[in-house]
């Protein structure tokens, strides 16, 4: 099993210091929201984020929409060997079932985060999203269980696919759900490895898919090469029991030592009337 967790997600309410702001006050105005209710998005909010902390990399939505519609939709999950989390930059950590189904549309996907930020699960009936708050990265890897891999540029070059297969156990692979720079919790003092899976920067959908396949694909493998020794196993008793002297081995071998090669009388192969 493995699990999937964007960590230090960009992904929040417009913050109190800036809900006055005349780009959040009109964006608000124009959903027929409240300022307090909106998601941030720095698309619209961008003279705004100039006043806060971190500005340049806040109100990143779309990347968590993106890396949910990629592993909710992968084979992996559809097989279910996936779960998947979302640790946000303000310690939320959302768990999503493996039969939700994002919307593919990007507003109709903010709204579904707004109306979670506001009620902890949606739908009301039988919820499929889940939001705890106030959980840190490090409890919410505590509380999952398995070894730890983070995946961030400058960690160790691997080739994810041979390092998967070699591990027994479940794996938690941790992928940063910001745009730029590195994660603002400390992972590598609570996880395993930080592997980096290609010399440039990735996009953290481009990580997700990689991650996701490779993991699928050295599970198979694995399968594979369990299945094969297991009829190696198979064969091998038949095999003791043949006979003494019967087999391939043996007609190479020729008659048994000391058995006396039968003669054909003489003129027994030739036709009647012949000399």
């Amino acid at each position: 099993m493995l699990t999937l967790v964007l960590a230090d997600t960009e992904l929040e309410r417009v913050p109190v210091e800036i809900q006055r702001h005349p780009s959040v006050r009109a964006s608000a105005r124009k959903r027929g929201r409240s300022p307090a209710s909106i998601l941030l998005e720095s698309s619209l909010h961008h003279p705004a984020l100039r006043k806060v902390p971190d500005g340049e990399r806040r109100g990143r939505p779309d990347i968590a929409h993106i890396v949910l519609v990629v592993a909710l939709d992968s084979i992996l999950n559809v097989e279910g060997g996936l779960r998947l989390f979302v640790h946000t930059r303000n310690d939320e950590a959302i768990q999503f079932a493996s039969e939700t189904r994002i919307p593919k549309n990007y507003t109709r996907f903010v709204g579904l985060m707004e109306d979670l930020f506001e009620k902890g699960e949606v739908p009301e009936e039988n919820p499929l999203i889940r939001m705890d708050r106030g959980v840190t990265l490090e409890q919410l890897l505590a509380k999952l269980g398995g070894e730890a891999w983070a995946f961030a540029e400058g960690g160790e070059s691997a080739d994810v696919q041979r390092e998967f297969s070699r591990h027994e156990g479940d794996l938690v692979a941790v992928i940063g759900g910001f745009p730029h720079g590195t994660f603002r919790s400390p992972v590598a003092t609570f996880t395993k490895r930080t592997l980096s899976i290609h010399p440039k920067p990735l996009k953290a959908w481009t990580t997700a898919a990689e991650v996701l396949i490779a993991y699928r694909r050295s599970q198979s493998t694995a399968g594979v090469t369990e299945a094969g020794a297991v009829a190696r196993e198979t064969e091998r008793p038949a095999r003791r029991a043949s006979a003494p002297g019967t087999g391939t081995r043996a007609a190479r071998r020729g008659p048994p030592a000391g058995a006396r090669k039968r003669r054909t009388p003489r003129g027994a192969d030739r036709p009647p009337g012949t000399a």
